[in-house]
């Protein structure tokens, strides 16, 4: 599990730190320190202040069972009484799937707008494509009318 910039065919996708550190129970500047440390993998996007970590699912997953069996709890874990389960990590699982599925909700609305837009994008175009062919066609038209009234105007002058 190490730091890296590059694809992971074994991994089932990437989630923002922000995701990651609510899976793991943790603040987003903690998983980032963990993915500085070599514990969590991850790829850097973006440039600049767009810059962001996506981490590795299957990274993700891996850290939590290491921790789980070490018996390092998330902090949203501590502090519980001998009987709870607290090997039990079914509910933070649990809203982790919520976040991510929240997640996927809003991108497929942004899709679905973007769609639309480019839809009605294209529509424009298409329209405004029409009316320039129109525009042209009455532009030559014209031209040509212009044309034939200068030659009858120049024949009834000169007689030619």
């Amino acid at each position: 599990m190490g730091h890296t910039r590059g694809n992971d065919s074994g991994n089932h996708g990437w989630v923002t730190t922000s995701v990651a550190a609510a899976a793991l129970g943790i603040k987003p500047r903690q998983c980032r320190n963990l993915i500085q440390e070599g514990e969590l993998e991850a790829r850097l996007e973006g440039e600049g202040r767009d810059k962001r970590y996506f981490v590795s699912v299957s990274s993700l997953e891996a850290l939590r069972d290491k921790r789980q069996s070490e018996g390092k709890l998330p902090l949203n874990r501590r502090g519980t009484t001998e009987g709870e389960d607290v090997g039990d990590v079914g509910a933070d699982l649990g809203q982790w799937v919520r976040e991510l599925t929240a997640r996927l909700e809003t991108r497929a609305a942004e899709n679905a707008e973007l769609r639309t837009r480019l839809e009605l994008t294209e529509n424009a175009d298409s329209t405004l494509r029409e009316q320039l062919d129109r525009e042209r066609e009455r532009a030559d038209r014209l031209e040509e009318e212009l044309r034939e009234a200068r030659r009858s105007w120049w024949r009834r002058m000169f007689g030619g």
